[in-house]
């Protein structure tokens, strides 16, 4: 009993810089009560349990754990112990970036801020990493990193001046330089690789697949005829697509996406026969002839020998691209890949539609008015000098 009577009577010396472990006993809306051993309980105020947590204490702590905190006034105009959390994390954290910048280390952060040039982080004190350095590439909205914990390398720290620099795209590149040597160890022609749309031209659209993006011309996109990437694939989309070809010296990769699509062109010759007739619009108008997509990714071509029942000098004088045409097979080549069509015999149904698409046109177009058909309209012309002075 005289022991822990004396236990009970014993109270800690505490100076001013004193770093000492306590038990928090009370958790409120803007401080933090922590027994350290002293003549009273000391406080965290709300300024003082973190560098850069904007949260409420009560997020933060809970009553029993066991925390390190340095004594800021070891008696304040109340009769307090003044404590700070954010001292104890900060004497840390400086020793741990700069053992970590030494060593090309890498540390955790929460993003707290948008700031102008990039991104402030928590690591126990405030950091900054560049735009530049977040990802491989340009970010065009850094908001969406606020409340994420991104893990960064530790690249410069100057304490004197309180500054610590981060970067991801360090590590983010280091990352990719494995997933490359790894793709090139496997690659192989003929392959079929999942990957993810990177970019978008205006001839294709640029693929990782793997630390390696492979190029899918718009040619390779679908088995039917691509105006823009934009109409069949977006950034982001992740797809499989076949690998066409390999240049390891350039470090070049062509793929194709329609080479892992059903060929329309499978089965072709049991479903166009030699004899039927077919509905098809003109996509291409050459010397020799017009070719007619009559279904997504499958052309018939109509010599221009066939495409009217009177001599023909240019497709151009029967037909313009985009008409829709009535044909009939002539021929159906499924191992080439080839229909020939005839027009002959439908003359005069292609002759109807011009006419009406004509109309239609003329139809849509403003009525002209009768000052406009009779000139009453017209701006009168300048009167010459002579009749002025007349």
């Amino acid at each position: 009993e005289q022991t822990q009577m004396e236990e009970a009577l014993s109270v800690r010396e505490l100076h001013r810089g004193d770093i000492v472990t306590g038990s928090i006993v009370q958790v409120r809306d803007d401080e933090v009560l922590v027994d350290v051993g002293g003549k009273s309980e000391g406080v965290i105020p709300l300024r003082e349990c973190s560098c850069c947590d904007t949260r409420s204490p009560k997020e933060m702590f809970n009553v029993g754990d066991e925390i390190e905190v340095m004594v800021i006034k070891v008696q304040d105009e109340e009769g307090k112990i003044l404590l700070s959390k954010r001292k104890v994390d900060a004497e840390k954290a400086w020793d741990q970036l700069a053992e970590l910048a030494e060593n090309h280390g890498s540390i955790e952060g929460m993003v707290t801020e948008v700031v102008k040039g990039g991104l402030l982080l928590d690591v126990g004190i405030q950091a900054f990493m560049p735009a530049s350095l977040v990802e491989r590439g340009y970010v065009d909205n850094l908001q969406q990193y606020i409340g994420q914990t991104l893990t960064a390398r530790v690249i410069e720290v100057r304490r004197d001046a309180r500054k610590v620099i981060l970067s991801r795209k360090a590590l983010l590149e280091e990352e990719n330089e494995k997933k490359k040597s790894a793709t090139w160890a496997d690659i192989v022609e003929g392959q079929v690789r999942r990957g993810v749309v990177k970019r978008l031209t205006n001839f294709g659209a640029f693929v990782d697949i793997g630390g390696i993006d492979g190029l899918l011309h718009v040619s390779e996109m679908a088995w039917h005829r691509v105006g823009h990437p934009s109409e069949v694939l977006k950034e982001g989309d992740e797809i499989e697509v076949f690998v066409l070809s390999i240049d390891r010296e350039k470090g070049k990769v062509s793929l194709s996406l329609k080479k892992v699509l059903p060929s329309p062109w499978v089965g072709i010759a049991e479903k166009y026969p030699a004899g039927k007739i077919v509905a098809g619009t003109v996509t291409r108008l050459a010397p020799f002839g017009a070719f007619i997509e009559i279904e997504p990714g499958v052309d018939g071509l109509a010599h221009i020998s066939q495409l009217s029942d009177k001599r023909v000098n240019h497709p151009s004088d029967v037909l313009t691209i985009g008409q829709e045409v009535i044909a009939k097979i002539i021929e159906t080549d499924e191992v080439k890949g080839k229909i020939s069509l005839t027009l002959k015999g439908f003359a005069e149904d292609q002759e109807k539609a011009r006419a009406a698409e004509y109309l239609e046109k003329q139809e849509a177009a403003p009525a002209a008015t009768i000052g406009e058909l009779t000139g009453a309209n017209a701006e009168p012309e300048p009167v010459s000098g002579e009749d002025e002075e007349a």
